[in-house]
This record gives structure tokens, sequence and C-alpha cells, in this order.
């Protein structure tokens, strides 16, 4: 059966699929999953942004087995979300783990939702360049979040802290 991409926003850098995991629900939802290990999964990173204003510095992007679906407590929710319980980890793979601007710059190509804010390049710290679209084609070549250093990680979360408090 083919894969399906599915993303999951987070602050954890070193983030892995951890069958202990029990996240809070923060969303409107028939059900409220909140103290289930498992894991929230979106097929939109830009509608849990300007959506919901549900910011994390990096996006964790998944391997689904469509099959996933049909498990037991697997739940569909409003926005297109999917939680998946941590018994239906085997049937996820994480692919990469990328900083949120990076994935803007890849699907939009323009600059990412924090360093438009910000007005410079995550990456290099550089002014961003003038012009609508400077990223067309753009491919994220940097280091997967989980193998960066404390302090790039770190940084990473600083500028979004940044953005969060104007």
């Amino acid at each position: 059966m083919s894969q399906s991409l599915w993303y999951h926003l987070t602050d954890r850098a070193k983030f892995k699929l951890d069958p202990k995991f029990t996240p809070a629900d923060n969303a409107i939802s028939i059900e409220d999953r909140s103290g289930r290990a498992g894991l929230y999964l979106g097929s939109s990173v830009e509608r849990w942004v300007n959506g919901y204003g549900y910011w994390r510095p990096f996006v964790v992007e998944l391997e689904v087995d469509p099959s996933v679906a049909k498990d037991p407590g697997v739940r569909g929710r409003w926005g297109g979300e999917m939680f998946v319980p941590a018994s239906s980890f085997s049937k996820l793979s994480i692919v990469r783990v990328v900083p949120i601007d990076a994935h803007a710059r890849e699907i939009y190509g323009s600059p990412g939702w924090i360093e438009d804010a910000l007005g410079y390049e995550f990456d290099t710290g550089d002014p961003l360049p003038p012009g609508h679209y400077p990223y067309r084609g753009y491919r994220y070549r940097g280091p997967d979040v989980r193998s960066m250093s404390g302090v790039e990680a770190a940084r990473l979360k600083k500028q979004l802290r940044q953005v969060k408090r104007t």
C-alpha cells in the first residue's frame, strides 16, 4: 500500500515517536483525547499555523500507511487532522525534521512565517532578499533538526519566541 506524507509540529528538537507521549488536545474536537498516548498529524502545516495559530519551530514529516485510518483509536478532526494512538506508531515513519521556515520555503517558494516577520533568513541571518518569490524551487539542504547542535536548535526556538512576542 502506498504511503502518504503527513506533518506534526513540535518544539522538541530531538523528536522521536515516543509511545509514552501524551499530547494535550488544544483544538476543538468532538472527543477530547488528552491524556492518551499518541500523536496529532495534519496534512497541512499552513492550516495549523495560519488557521489555528499553532506555532512550533520544527516540522516533522512522516510517511503514514493509509491503513492506519482504520486502526482502533485513530480519529479524524474538523481541520483534517488525525490523532494516531501510540499503538499504531508501527505504521508511521519519520522522513525528516526541518525548521518550519524551511518547510514554508519549499512549499510556497517564499520566506517562511518566522523569517518574514523578523525580516531576515532563518539559516543565514542575512536580510531577506527583495522580490516576491526568492525561493522558487528551494529544497532544504541543512541538517535534520534531530542532528543539529543544541545551540542551533535553541536559536530557531528563540526566533519563534521573538515573533510570538510581537
